[in-house]
């Protein structure tokens, strides 16, 4: 089975772009997504053609950027953050934003939650348009998230008959909101990262994302084996949010070791 991996900028979340880089092209990547939550915001640092071409230098493309926060809270500020945010991702040939549901527990309604949902995307739509960038929608397993169903996003983006939006699949998120189905066809992009058993009996968060290794809880090496026996094409970006993780200094030798065994794994 051939996987194609990306690496989300998580896993440097202090480093500069071109150590981000650098990372990406020593494990002979094609693609990475980058992050305006992190020390490094390319968003604010860089000029979009900096960006662009060295990415283009190094034989990289940039996948999307991570991300429009709460932009189910749709309201002046969304849509000028996402203007500026489209404007970065045309101008640096970034394919998509990752647009990341509001999470502080306010919104716990379904009905408020999918009126919040399709009055969004209705106008993200829009913007993204004008742009010509896609917008990636992911649902966060949080019981605090104000979206957590990918088959909700599915149902609205179905009712807008448009090709500008997709779903992210995540599979520790998959794994939180005890989903069942996948929609490979409607996914723009999977993002990866492990849960080791050590952690099965408490209330998971961000910094439990890690490694996939034999210890993993979240079933990673099934739910990446449906996409790829699915139609889906794109990419498996690994995203761990742990911060021992991040400040590991074999950082290189321990993602190695990860992509190893994940590949190992779906031969079986």
């Amino acid at each position: 089975m051939n996987i194609s991996f990306a690496l989300n900028q998580i896993i440097m979340p202090n480093s500069s772009f071109k150590e981000f880089v650098f990372l990406a092209k020593k494990l002979d990547l094609q693609a990475i997504e980058i992050r305006n939550d992190v020390a490094t915001n390319l968003i604010k640092e860089n000029q979009p053609y900096q960006v662009k071409d060295f990415c283009e230098e190094n034989s990289l493309e940039i996948l999307t950027i991570n991300a429009l926060q709460k932009f189910n809270l749709w309201n002046n500020d969304r849509l000028n953050e996402l203007r500026e945010l489209c404007k970065f991702a045309s101008s640096a040939g970034i394919q998509a934003i990752v647009l990341v549901p509001l999470n502080d527990g306010a919104v716990n309604d379904i009905i408020e939650q999918r009126n919040l949902l399709k009055h969004s995307l209705k106008e993200i739509v829009q913007i993204l348009n004008d742009f010509n960038v896609l917008g990636y929608v992911e649902p966060l397993g949080f019981q605090s998230s104000s979206l957590r169903s990918k088959s909700m996003v599915v149902e609205e983006i179905e009712k807008l008959q448009t090709s500008r939006l997709k779903i992210v699949h995540d599979t520790f998120h998959h794994f939180v909101a005890e989903e069942k189905e996948i929609f490979p066809s409607m996914t723009g992009i999977v993002h990866i990262s492990g849960v080791s058993n050590q952690f099965k009996n408490i209330e998971l968060n961000d910094n439990h994302r890690s490694v996939i290794e034999a210890t993993d809880i979240i079933n990673n090496i099934n739910q990446i084996r449906n996409f790829i026996e699915s139609d889906y094409e794109g990419f498996f970006s690994f995203e761990p949010f742990a911060k021992d993780l991040s400040g590991n200094k074999n950082l290189l030798d321990i993602i190695r070791k990860n992509f190893k065994y994940i590949e190992d794994n779906l031969k079986k």
